[in-house]
């Protein structure tokens, strides 16, 4: 770890290090776009799609790949929302724990309902022919709330520190990874999907899954891959237990898999994104792990990417003051704490009673 006490010249030497790793991995990326269209690629994903309906993997893989960044998303933005209200404060921290359960059952009957009223106009989503996969759906998101709600009570104050300074390093991954490099990556290669008229030569064979049919934008890397990759390896290099590593490696190879069922991504661009997403988040938990002020830093960066992405400066500009006024009353009520203080880069698992 670079910043290892937080002093200034720690904290000087984190960012152009990173930045320097960060081009260097940008650059492979790049250049191995140039060995895309390649006869095995095409025919490894003719050969790993279906040519016929397979009973409940066809419901899991779209549920995983239309819906995993989904429940990435809410149940650590909820349960951090949570921690900055209650923090250091164990009467508030219970009551915390069952708002999140209660969101859990919330979040849990919303998407159980959209097994029957899918097609009805009535929740954002549009028509599904396998309308099943709301089931598991519901389940992830009422387990995962009840999961981290009770990370209230199992956690002390500070490893409940580190699980919050994962999720803004976590944010920062996704600005990097996904925003900066995919984007401008896909564009600068412009390999076209491979259910894109440009493949018409030979994609007509391809089995379509009408939950997740993708022509538009391009292959060239996989952005769902890469940012569940960024979404996730904080907090795989944070816990250092292979009971909960195991079981996230398998879960981010299915989810890869998942965009090559469906024809969204060519195999070469499911690889070459879990390369870019992994390398590029191990990097910024090396280098800007205990980097002081990341919530700022995110929250900028956010506001800045969502306004390259439509151009409407309302949005990111509410966010964007909102942050920075939060940053100097923060600062200004905390003027006489004590010195900052390093987080370990381990989280260690041990209930508070």
């Amino acid at each position: 770890m670079i910043i290892k006490t937080g002093t200034f010249r720690e904290h000087a030497l984190a960012w152009p290090v990173f930045l320097a790793i960060f081009g260097v991995l940008f650059g492979v990326t790049l250049f191995f776009g140039r060995f895309v269209d390649a006869a095995w690629d095409i025919n490894l994903l003719l050969f790993l799609n279906p040519d016929a309906y397979i009973p409940v993997l066809d419901e899991l893989i779209i549920m995983q790949t239309d819906f995993a960044l989904l429940y990435l998303v809410v149940i650590p933005l909820a349960w951090v929302i949570g921690y900055y209200i209650t923090r250091n404060r164990p009467t508030g921290q219970k009551r915390a724990r069952r708002v999140l359960h209660v969101l859990g059952i919330v979040f849990a009957v919303w998407y159980g309902m959209g097994m029957f009223v899918h097609d009805k106009g009535i929740f954002y989503w549009s028509e599904y022919e396998y309308p099943m996969v709301f089931l598991p759906l519901a389940l992830i998101l009422l387990t995962g709330f009840y999961f981290a709600g009770n990370l209230y009570l199992w956690l002390d104050d500070e490893n409940q520190a580190k699980l919050a300074h994962a999720f803004w390093l976590t944010l920062l991954a996704l600005f990097f990874v996904n925003a900066l490099g995919e984007d401008t990556i896909k564009e600068w290669i412009g390999r076209p999907r491979p259910l894109n008229d440009a493949n018409a030569a030979w994609n007509g064979g391809i089995r379509q899954l009408n939950d997740e049919i993708v022509r538009g934008s391009y292959s060239y890397i996989s952005g769902h891959t890469s940012s569940f990759w960024a979404q996730t390896i904080i907090y795989f290099m944070l816990i250092k237990s292979w009971k909960f590593r195991a079981p996230l490696l398998l879960l981010g190879c299915f989810h890869g898999f998942t965009r090559i069922y469906t024809a969204a991504h060519f195999p070469y661009c499911v690889i070459m994104a879990t390369f870019f997403g992994i390398t590029v988040t191990a990097s910024i938990y090396h280098c800007l792990w205990n980097h002081r002020h990341l919530p700022l830093i995110a929250m900028l960066l956010l506001s800045f990417t969502l306004y390259s992405l439509n151009q409407n400066p309302l949005l990111p500009g509410i966010i964007a003051v909102i942050t920075i006024a939060w940053f100097l009353l923060y600062q200004y009520r905390h003027r006489n704490a004590p010195s900052y203080t390093p987080l370990d880069n381990a989280l260690a698992w041990g209930g508070k009673g």
